[in-house]
């Protein structure tokens, strides 16, 4: 039989790394750097290592012909899949999860060396000092401290109260009009995501409105300005559906509520809904559901039809939240979703035993701990 032949040169290098795999001793060095055997030359070794998770190799074949990877990076991939998957070897230190790489060499060599808003690294083999490696590339401050602003600000602590808080621990110099920037930023990122997901919802919620302040909403009395946040929670997982924030109080804005409701329910179609006696919600149910939906009204704290306890539960802790605020600027504001955020994912609930109505929805990829820092991780992947 006719033996096959590699039809370009990258092939016919990953042919000849495996040939180098196969018959050479390829080595790992205390930096997480690799040696890796010359075919030619006696005695020769060439270093292979990972830069900021590009491979490199001091061979004439990376550095003059400035190919993608030589044959000698493809021997350390294959050795590596070798011993790593095929014999049950363990991972290269370089893969270690408690590993710190130097951004300019690549070693492992590395130590803490103080802090600024970020950990400082220095480097041993090139006397390099860096920032820690961040998932926000060119932020000044690193992920946990962006996200424990955020966990304060929604728990209840002011922008002000937060900047003097996080300044007088971490000798830092925090401006509070910093972390509402990261308010801004940062909760759209994550609540694409979360709206990404599909929790398992019963067939019954509960939907009420919350009054806040803000401007150009309507005017309750001369004095005060308002606008109202629809929220719509599943009965069974108290899991906050929608949070919907508008500058009406009429039947187009239930209208808006649901239908975001629906988007994020992802095809749960409920059968029953509580509201209280507002006109709102039947126009809004009748326009917005294509089938049948039993609309409960007249319903509150220990109505004697039907009771809205569990919806005007989470008013009570949202209402805790706005009354000190001095007022909502847009209906663009980001502060509604990252209170949904904060109550679905972050906060646990004695009701709930404990976990999160995330959690009690069967969201798998919740964890326990830093669950915004989670959060913000796996919505920048």
């Amino acid at each position: 039989m006719k033996q096959l032949q590699p039809n370009n040169q990258s092939e016919t290098r990953m042919m000849r790394g495996m040939a180098i795999t196969e018959t050479s001793k390829i080595s790992e060095n205390e930096d997480g750097s690799f040696a890796v055997p010359s075919q030619t030359g006696k005695n020769v070794l060439y270093n292979v290592k990972l830069v900021e998770n590009k491979w490199i190799c001091n061979c004439p074949d990376f550095v003059y012909r400035k190919v993608q990877a030589c044959k000698h990076v493809y021997a350390v991939k294959f050795w590596i899949a070798t011993n790593t998957y095929l014999n049950n070897q363990p991972k290269p230190k370089v893969f270690a999860e408690d590993s710190i790489q130097c951004d300019r060499c690549g070693s492992i060599k590395v130590i803490r060396y103080g802090h600024s808003g970020k950990q400082i690294f220095y480097c041993k083999d090139c006397k390099h000092k860096f920032r820690e490696p961040s998932l926000l590339k060119k932020a000044k401050y690193d992920p946990e401290l962006i996200t424990l602003t955020l966990d304060l600000y929604f728990s209840g602590l002011s922008l002000r109260k937060i900047s003097r808080t996080v300044n007088d621990h971490f000798n830092l110099e925090l401006d509070y009009s910093t972390i509402y920037k990261w308010i801004k930023k940062f909760v759209p990122i994550v609540s694409d995501y979360v709206n990404s997901l599909s929790p398992q919802l019963s067939k019954q919620w509960h939907a009420d409105e919350l009054f806040v302040k803000m401007r150009g909403g309507q005017k309750i009395r001369d004095d005060n300005v308002t606008g109202f946040v629809w929220n719509i929670m599943d009965r069974k997982t108290r899991f906050l559906i929608a949070s919907k924030l508008t500058e009406g109080r009429d039947a187009d804005s239930a209208i808006k509520a649901f239908r975001e409701a629906i988007q994020n329910a992802h095809g749960v179609h409920p059968n029953k809904i509580f509201t209280d006696n507002h006109r709102s919600y039947e126009v809004g149910i009748d326009k917005t559901f294509d089938r049948y939906v039993h609309h409960v009204s007249k319903c509150g704290v220990n109505k004697p039809n039907a009771t809205n306890n569990r919806i005007e539960r989470l008013n009570g802790t949202l209402r805790e939240r706005v009354k000190v605020q001095r007022g909502w600027k847009t209906v663009r504001t980001p502060l509604a979703e990252g209170m949904r955020i904060q109550y679905n994912f972050v906060k646990p609930h004695m009701a709930l035993k404990g976990k999160t109505p995330a959690q009690e929805a069967k969201i798998k990829n919740v964890k326990n701990g830093n669950k915004w820092m989670d959060l913000l991780e796996l919505s920048l992947k």
